[in-house]
């Protein structure tokens, strides 16, 4: 959840040439070291300067990071390390002494060649599928093993775990094999095809392949690599969302929360098996555009320009292939390929590509209208939903555009749907909270010495006037709570979802080291500076926005919140700003409610999600997973037959009633139709993968258009424009004033 919950203050954008891993020697690493020490410790938000509490949190943070699974480093080694250094990492980074990273890290490696030394033994013997044994996957939480004894333990149920997971997921391979020494038949599936016998000898040498790889690419980490965990290590000591990024990871953040694009060749890879693979070509990039690649070439080398030599990237990490291919706008990159279609591994060929700026559209706010049938008293509902996946730059413009083809399309109500949106840009948060309100304060921020700013919508143009639900969930975070707060306390807009948001109250900017350190390549800091306070006063921070009506969700009971990440900011409040409310909702929610509770009560789909939480409350109860086969089959059969019976009593109902029509940004620039598609329009090419034996898959025109959750959304919607204009008339409202596109 951390990796999405992004919410910056103030964006400082990369200039040059993109970031590469660079070796950092350990003097220029300390400098970097003490720049960031200094900066936490004065412009943090808490003020709290490098002292013991944070060298100690520090300390085990980093262990933490570097062993996430709790099965390399031994408990005397974290003994050992708190002994020598717990109280002495605050000192030491003030004077530039980073010697703890790199002898902390050698242990680890040290640690992880001693496991790796016992994989082939542990791989290689006979596993008893029928002991009743047990295994925690997720031990982020557990405490290091005691011993090297306790250790290999845990390397062989984890070992035991996953070679049983792709046994399980193979099983109709194990039947095949018994039915052809019994029959000397060929067991087909329901398309034709052989199913493939389980082969347990492949399956331990490709366990066995994986594990060399995750040794390999930490054996490759560099110095810069170290110093990332290590800073970042130090920045969780202060609050979860303070991060130190070297150049590469600042690129990566830019791109994906902030701007949205990249220079590149308009390509997505995926690491499969020690090659880089291309799995979607996207449209307007000149991989598409060259009409030489293919979903599933596979690139075995990159060269740069006309004279670059290639540079073998097989079995290389992904992001470091990536930082390979991005580059400068208009320069050319040669990659060599082996060809989906090739007969054989040793089939290359070079394919020369110039780069260019590729838009990133999956997190483009997008339109949906949804038409529904005549009802009695001869009204025709149309509404519309806008889902807005994160807040990045002159997203409130694109979503005044769906807006304002909305009310062409003469829509009654609108779905504001921020399940899904994790943050991004605090001024585009309130630019958007603007579009549906007259002008006022929108969220009130306070830093470390108590300065409050009220961050306000001056345009007193209102985009949409009418009937809104803002759709929450405990994902919602950062600006996505600003726009809930603060459309729900001017009581402009329901608020529907889960029992809460995230939490996450606090602002973070973006402080590029090269200011302070005189490097190339020194990284930058994402550290909080302030915390954000709704206009009622209170905040949002560790207990989130609460809807007006709640629909049940298995998020609720996930430990995902703010309140669950260490080093969160503790919640308080300040004054109640002046403004003016609308009051559009409070009066109307107790019949919404209690409608709302009737559906659901007689819904089969809410009856199944009922039903799952009761099942997720049980597993975290004993977060343990079985080792036996007979008991994990059993398991495996029951939760088939459930998912096979949900299934086709979703096959026998009615079809909805309800019509659904897409809308896109592009779209709507291009005034194209609804229900048509854009005339020309270049879309995405992607690999299609065969699904693993026994995997589950899901036909695109089985899954509803619509969600059980937004279904409900809507009929709440309905209900509320009948409360509001109990006279049915339901056309868009001559009194909202004409859009404006920012």
């Amino acid at each position: 959840m951390k990796k999405t919950i992004t919410f910056i203050a103030a964006i400082v954008f990369l200039a040059g040439p993109l970031g590469q891993a660079v070796e950092l020697s350990e003097k220029d690493s300390g400098k970097i070291a003490r720049v960031v020490g200094f900066l936490l410790s004065n412009t943090h938000f808490k003020r709290t300067p490098l002292n013991d509490d944070i060298s100690k949190a520090f300390l085990k943070k980093y262990m933490e990071s570097l062993d996430y699974s709790r099965m390399v480093f031994l408990q005397p080694d974290y003994e050992e390390f708190e002994a020598k250094y717990g109280t002495l990492l605050d000192n030491l980074t003030k004077r530039g002494d980073v010697t703890p990273a790199f002898e902390i890290h050698k242990r680890y490696f040290t640690r992880l060649k001693t496991a790796h030394s016992w994989l082939e033994e542990i791989i290689w013997a006979d596993i008893d599928f029928t002991v009743e044994e047990s295994f925690i996957p997720n031990r982020t939480k557990a405490e290091w093993p005691a011993t090297e004894a306790e250790a290999r333990d845990f390397w062989r149920k984890r070992i035991k775990y996953e070679v049983l997971g792709t046994r399980l997921g193979k099983r109709r391979g194990v039947e095949a094999m018994k039915s052809n020494a019994i029959n000397g038949e060929v067991v087909k599936k329901d398309d034709g095809t052989a199913v493939k016998p389980y082969d347990i000898k492949a399956e331990k040498e490709k366990t066995l392949r994986r594990y060399e790889r995750f040794l390999r690419v930490r054996t490759e980490m560099d110095s810069g690599d170290v110093l990332q965990v290590y800073l970042t290590a130090l920045s969780n000591g202060y609050d979860p969302h303070s991060d130190y990024f070297s150049p590469r990871e600042a690129e990566n953040f830019e791109i994906n929360n902030i701007k949205l694009s990249l220079t590149g060749i308009g390509a997505r890879l995926q690491w499969d098996d020690g090659y880089t693979k291309l799995v979607e070509l996207v449209p307007g990039g000149p991989a598409i555009r060259s009409k030489k690649l293919k979903p599933g070439d596979r690139i075995v080398a990159v060269a740069q320009g006309e004279d670059g030599e290639p540079l073998d990237v097989v079995e290389m990490e992904l992001d470091k292939v990536v930082d390979k291919i991005r580059g400068e706008k208009g320069t050319l990159v040669r990659l060599t390929i082996i060809p989906v279609d090739a007969a054989d591994d040793s089939e290359t060929r070079e394919v020369r590509l110039v780069r260019d700026k590729i838009k990133l559209t999956d997190s483009l706010a997008k339109g949906q209208v949804i038409d529904y049938p005549e009802e009695e008293d001869g009204s025709q509902p149309r509404l519309g939903v806008i889902d807005l996946p994160q807040f990045y730059e002159n997203c409130a413009r694109d979503v005044s555009l769906i807006l304002d083809r909305f009310k062409k399309e003469k829509v009654t109500g609108v779905v504001l749907d921020l399940r899904r949106n994790g943050g991004g840009l605090l001024p585009e948060a309130v630019k958007l909270a603007g579009l549906f309100i007259d002008q006022g304060p929108i969220v009130q921020v306070i830093d470390s010495r108590r300065r409050k700013q009220v961050l306000q919508d001056n345009d007193t143009n209102i985009v949409y006037d009418g009937p809104m639900i803002v759709l929450v969930s405990k994902l919602s975070a950062s600006a996505s709570e600003i726009v809930a707060a603060a459309l729900q306390d001017y009581g402009r807009a329901l608020l529907v979802g889960s029992l809460s948001t995230h939490g996450k109250g606090s602002v973070q900017t973006v402080m590029p080291l090269n200011n302070w350190v005189r490097l190339p390549d020194s990284g930058k800091l994402k550290l909080t500076v302030s915390k954000f306070y709704r206009v009622a006063g209170g905040t949002t921070q560790k207990q989130g926005v609460i809807p007006d009506l709640i629909l049940p969700t298995p998020y609720d009971y996930m430990e995902i919140g703010e309140a669950s990440l260490p080093n969160c900011l503790e919640a308080d409040h300040t004054e109640k700003l002046a403004y003016r409310r609308l009051n559009r909702v409070v009066e109307h929610v107790e019949t919404l409610v209690k409608n709302s509770n009737a559906r659901i009560k007689d819904d089969q789909d809410f009856a199944y999600i009922l039903e799952d939480i009761e099942t997720l409350k049980e597993r975290l109860k004993d977060k343990s997973v079985s080792l036996s086969e007979t008991k994990r089959l059993a398991e495996k059969d029951e939760e088939k037959a459930k998912r096979e019976k949900r299934k086709q009593e979703r096959k026998l109902r009615d079809k909805a009633e309800e019509a659904v029509f897409d809308l896109t940004i592009k779209m709507i620039k291009s005034n194209t139709k609804l229900g048509e598609e854009v005339e020309n329009e270049e879309k995405p090419i992607r690999l299609e993968e065969e699904p693993e034996e026994g995997e589950e898959t899901e036909e695109e025109e089985d899954k509803p258009k619509l969600d059980s959750h937004m279904r409900e959304t809507l009929h709440i919607l309905h209900d509320y424009i009948k409360l509001l204009n109990p006279k049915g008339h339901i056309a868009a409202k001559e009194s909202v004033t004409d859009p404006k596109i920012q």
